[in-house]
């Protein structure tokens, strides 16, 4: 190996940990604010229907993932530049884990043992704030706040499982609506910071 090799290799590694301990800015606290109303709207909408169907929570979780993924990479490729691909791979390689997990998980419960389907959104809600603490170190500190909410509303939601009441779609609507309410305001907050600071 050269010393033109080995340059380009210490590059790379720096260019790596820059991207691993640099902040991201990709998400858009608009579109996150879109997913905490449509987890309230939905929510609402079955609740006043009488329906408890998870299958269209893990369906709208995907299109709002699709729908902040598909902001993320933009707005990546615009605020972050050259660095945006290795923004974008350093926080999925922390984030995608927990959501294929999430995924499993709901999948295996609704199909395989519907019985105990009033536990997922605890366990919805645990696994998110596992996905925040992940990536914290490439989000604002303040989102600290936010994994410690999903924490909370897991281990409520995971109490009131055990009970009648509330119905599985309010654990649902209720806690993930204020959760990304509150992801949304705290991105909002911290690039009002940034852009005065």
């Amino acid at each position: 190996m050269n010393d033109v090799d080995s340059a380009l290799q210490d590059i790379a590694r720096l260019r790596e940990q820059l991207a691993a301990s640099s902040r991201f800015q990709g998400l858009a606290p608009g579109i996150v604010a879109l997913s905490g109303c449509f987890a309230l709207a939905l929510g609402g909408w079955q609740h006043l229907l009488g329906e408890d169907d998870l299958v269209v929570w893990m369906m709208l979780a995907a299109v709002c993932a699709l729908m902040i993924g598909t902001e993320a990479v933009a707005r990546a490729r615009k605020i972050h530049r050259s660095m945006a691909g290795r923004m974008l791979g350093t926080t999925l390689n922390r984030f995608l884990p927990v959501a294929a997990a999430a995924a499993i998980l709901g999948s295996v419960v609704t199909i395989v043992a519907p019985e105990h389907s009033r536990l997922l959104p605890g366990m919805w809600q645990l696994l998110m704030g596992i996905g925040i603490f992940a990536v914290l170190s490439n989000l604002p500190r303040q989102m600290v706040i936010a994994a410690v909410f999903y924490f909370a509303a897991a281990t409520a939601s995971l109490i009131m499982s055990a009970a009648e009441w509330p119905a599985t779609v309010l654990l649902m609507a209720i806690p993930f609506g204020i959760g990304q309410l509150l992801v949304a305001a705290i991105l909002y907050l911290a690039s009002q910071e940034a852009s005065h600071g």
